[in-house]
């Protein structure tokens, strides 16, 4: 009987612990003069206040609250770089895999950026990087349709599915290939990917490079072996 006066005791002090943090956030969001409402934690996150987004936190406002559009917190600072903002939203427990209503992700919007450090953060949540959007591209996808190698890299050391195709049958490679951007092609190449996939028209990587006139590239691809 003693030792449960004592747990009821010591979860009593814990609520009212939390309830005081959560009060002394909302006065200080007060102070700073700043509203407590979800369009002002997400226009804070887009903005980089982290001091502030972590006083919404402590308030009680959830991380997973959404734009009309359905981003999140998360997706918005990925998006703007806000490095120290998505440190805070991480540390209270952001879905790392939360989906907009096009289905995308924030790493998928980090790694499209190329926004380094950003990726690392949410590659060390352990993030699903099978996820598609609604046209079936992948994080990975996006990086190396923009010549982010090093995330590509990242990306690919961490799991990603090298040969995963889009709703067109394209590939990491053949986006990477259509840009004329060898430095992932290669990285995706030394990881595996296939040199010959062809997507719903038929067409390899060689291919499509080929007819986006990158000469050097189409060399590149001979020289490892390439066919149409």
């Amino acid at each position: 009987m003693k030792r449960l006066l004592v747990l009821l005791l010591t979860f009593l002090a814990l609520a009212l612990a939390g309830c005081g943090n959560s009060n002394k956030a909302r006065e200080e969001l007060t102070r700073l003069n700043v509203e407590y409402n979800e369009s002002s934690l997400i226009e804070n996150a887009r903005q980089g206040n982290a001091d502030v987004v972590h006083h919404f936190m402590d308030a009680g406002m959830s991380p997973e609250i959404r734009t009309t559009d359905g981003q999140t917190p998360l997706m918005v600072a990925s998006l703007a770089n806000q490095v120290e903002v998505v440190k805070v939203l991480l540390e209270h427990g952001a879905d790392v895999d939360a989906k907009n209503k096009y289905n995308g992700t924030a790493l998928m919007t980090a790694a499209w950026k190329g926004h380094a450090e950003v990726v690392e953060l949410l590659l060390a949540e352990k993030p699903d990087l099978s996820i598609k959007d609604n046209r079936g591209m992948t994080a990975l996808m996006f990086a190396a349709w923009e010549n982010h190698t090093g995330i590509v890299k990242s990306l690919l050391n961490k799991g990603a599915e090298a040969d995963a195709t889009d709703a067109n049958g394209w590939t990491a490679l053949m986006r990477a290939s259509f840009k004329g951007h060898s430095d992932p092609v290669m990285v995706l190449l030394d990881k595996g990917a296939d040199l010959n996939a062809k997507n719903n028209e038929g067409k390899t990587a060689l291919t499509i490079a080929e007819v986006a006139g990158h000469s050097e590239l189409v060399q590149l691809l001979n020289e490892r072996g390439a066919t149409k």
